[in-house]
């Protein structure tokens, strides 16, 4: 009877200190049973049965949830990794095309760096709580071989990011993607905390009222560039580029941003996409309807974004 005892009260959350003792629900004086022998009343089985249920459903609910985060995946999270291939530039130099959650990139082994990165922005994503993790890691789905974290050790640059670790911070695990060496470039730290953080900022404030943004982000990569690394040589940009397309409105807007410290507003940098594609050689909406391409493309647009 003391067994029997024990697991009504674990079921309930009550322990009983002296098993000598009627055991009793907390603030109750109604007696659930002695060590002589007496019955469970009718009413106490009762509670016990609607206490096992209640405690069932939980757990049912808990799996289901789970199940809906791990397989069907929250609403927000497939709206960002999903549906990106219709927007992948088009490139001689699409060599070795990296799939993450996150994000989508092209890695060039010559320059140890990704030409270009693409991302979507979503509104309820921009503006979560994730904590930022810093823990740079070498990208494990790279074939070649990504630059490693030591490579930018006492070289005066940061580890700037093409894809945005803040345009993910609802959620810890696409956020963490971001820190993949396969994402970062060297950016002179005036450039990365400075202009550079300011349109990235920026394009959050637009994504509030635009709903969702399809975001492509690079360096200028060319022969003779600069390098740093002790285990890799990794070409230092002077140039850096995002591109930003809003697919409802059918609006785009491009910035080239030189690597280095800026006191110009953002707005000052902006460019049409047809002159970053003959910088680059890379056509970046390659997939979308000609007349739409050629719209979006061959004005800067500045109008429709401020």
């Amino acid at each position: 009877m003391n067994s029997l005892k024990n697991d009504f009260s674990k079921i309930l959350g009550n322990s009983s200190k002296n098993e000598s003792e009627p055991w009793t629900r907390e603030g109750r004086g109604d007696t659930l049973a002695t060590d002589e022998g007496t019955d469970i009343t009718e009413d106490i089985k009762g509670k016990i049965k609607e206490k096992v249920n209640e405690q069932i459903e939980e757990k049912k609910k808990s799996i289901l949830d789970i199940f809906k985060s791990e397989v069907l995946g929250n609403k927000e999270d497939s709206k960002v990794s999903t549906d990106l291939d219709q927007y992948i530039p088009s490139s001689k130099t699409n060599k070795e095309i990296v799939r993450h959650s996150a994000f989508i990139l092209s890695y060039q082994e010559e320059y140890e760096l990704a030409s270009w990165v693409l991302h979507r922005l979503v509104k309820e994503a921009a503006f979560g709580k994730a904590e930022r993790s810093n823990e740079f890691l070498p990208d494990p789905l790279v074939e070649s071989g990504s630059a490693v974290t030591q490579d930018y050790s006492r070289t005066g640059y940061d580890r700037g990011h093409l894809c945005p670790a803040g345009d993910f911070k609802h959620n810890k695990e696409l956020e963490d993607e971001t820190f993949y060496m396969s994402n970062m470039s060297p950016q002179l730290p005036d450039f990365n905390r400075g202009i550079w953080s300011d349109l990235e900022n920026k394009v959050r404030s637009w994504v509030k009222k635009r709903s969702e943004l399809i975001i492509v982000t690079g360096p200028i990569l060319k022969k003779g560039l600069p390098t740093i690394g002790r285990m890799n040589k990794i070409s230092v940009p002077e140039k850096f580029y995002k591109i930003i397309y809003d697919p409802a409105k059918e609006e785009a807007i491009a910035f080239l941003i030189p690597n280095e410290g800026s006191i110009e507003l953002v707005k000052s940098f902006t460019i049409s996409i047809d002159e970053l594609e003959a910088m680059t050689g890379i056509d970046f909406f390659a997939k979308l309807p000609d007349s739409l391409e050629q719209k979006i493309e061959v004005n800067n647009n500045v109008d429709d974004w401020y």
